[in-house]
């Protein structure tokens, strides 16, 4: 799928998004922490981050996090549902062009997005 239809296919979906996508496990995050050494005073980039829901769990571990979703209406669903964490910014960016500054996260993830990322423009580390 060209990457256009990829950013655009959800913007007509985004509640029942909100509504029906399933969380993640707490085990994903244990992981984290155990094989990755992921602490919570590390910043996060979670690309493709969408409404937020594995953006939701990091910041409930304490960890500050850019959530850079290239759909306006899924960006502005994860904006509203994550209003109450303030270590929470909004980025405006792909995957293969996040606008953040080299240097400026510590762990770079994407919960179940890979998939729409176009191998060959998005960089193995985009920071």
């Amino acid at each position: 799928m060209p990457a256009s239809n990829a950013t655009s296919r959800f913007s007509d979906r985004v509640e029942n998004y909100v509504r029906y996508r399933p969380g993640y496990p707490a085990e994903v995050l244990r992981c984290l922490q155990g094989e990755c050494g992921l602490t919570a005073t590390q910043v996060v980039a979670d690309i493709a981050s969408g409404t937020g829901i594995w953006t939701r769990m990091l910041l409930e571990n304490g960890n500050p996090v850019l959530g850079v979703e290239p759909n306006a209406e899924m960006r502005a669903a994860g904006e509203r549902l994550l209003a109450g964490f303030p270590a929470f910014t909004s980025v405006a960016g792909t995957a293969e062009a996040t606008t953040l500054p080299d240097a400026s996260v510590d762990f770079v993830m994407a919960a179940q997005a890979a998939h729409w990322f176009d191998r060959a423009a998005a960089p193995a580390c985009p920071l």
